[in-house]
C-alpha cells in the first residue's frame, strides 16, 4: 500500500514550520530544578564537592528565569484585558475599517475602507472581533482604520468611502465626526 502525501502536505513545494508547544516534559520549571539540584547534591563526588558559589549562581538564574516568566505572563494578560476594554468601548461609534481580498497565495490585499458603526463586539475567539451595523462580516481589531470617518487618509486612495449605514452620516448620531461618550 503506498504512502501519500508524507510531508502532510498535498503540495510537496510547500514549506512548513513546525513549533514545539511548551509543555511539561520539555519545560523547566523551578520544582523540577529543585529535584534536579537536590539529585546532583545527593550523587555528587565527595572527594570533590559542588561549588557553592556556581550553586548560587544556579539558584539565582532559575529564580530570573520565573520572575520575568511570571512577568511575562502578566503583562500578556493585561494586555489581552486592555484589548478587550478598548474594543467593548468601542460599540455605537463611528469607525472606518479596512477592506480586503485575498490576493495572490492567500494573503490578503487593501482594496478600500468603509464607514459605520460599530454594533457588536465577540470576544470569544483568540482575539476581539467586531461588527458594524447592516454587515455580516466579523472585523479583526487590526482592521480598524481610524475612529470617525478617516477614507480620505487610506492607503493608495482606492477608499470606497461607503457608508454601509443607508445615509447620511451626519445624523446626529455617533457619525457626526464629533467625540461622544457612552
Amino acid at each position: 500500500m503506498p504512502v501519500n502525501n508524507v510531508s502532510g502536505t498535498d503540495n510537496p513545494y510547500a514549506s512548513m514550520i513546525y513549533t514545539a508547544k511548551s509543555n511539561e516534559k520539555n519545560t523547566l520549571t523551578i520544582t523540577s530544578y529543585i529535584q534536579l539540584l537536590a539529585t546532583q547534591l545527593q550523587n555528587q563526588d565527595l572527594t570533590n564537592p559542588m561549588d557553592s558559589s556556581e550553586m548560587m549562581n544556579q539558584m539565582t538564574q532559575m529564580a530570573m528565569v520565573q520572575a520575568l516568566s511570571s512577568m511575562t505572563e502578566t503583562m500578556t494578560a493585561t494586555s489581552a484585558m486592555s484589548t478587550t476594554t478598548y474594543v467593548a468601548g468601542m460599540v455605537g461609534k463611528e469607525v472606518t475599517v479596512a477592506v480586503t481580498a485575498s490576493g495572490s497565495f492567500g494573503a490578503e490585499t487593501l482594496v478600500g475602507s468603509k464607514v459605520g458603526v460599530i454594533e457588536s463586539v465577540n470576544l470569544t475567539g483568540s482575539s476581539p472581533t467586531f461588527r458594524i451595523k447592516g454587515d455580516d462580516k466579523d472585523y479583526p481589531l487590526s482592521y480598524l482604520l481610524g475612529i470617525g470617518d478617516v477614507t480620505g487618509s487610506v492607503g493608495d486612495g482606492n477608499s470606497s468611502g461607503e457608508d454601509i449605514n443607508g445615509g447620511d452620516t451626519d445624523s446626529g448620531d455617533a457619525g457626526d465626526g464629533a467625540t461622544s461618550s457612552l
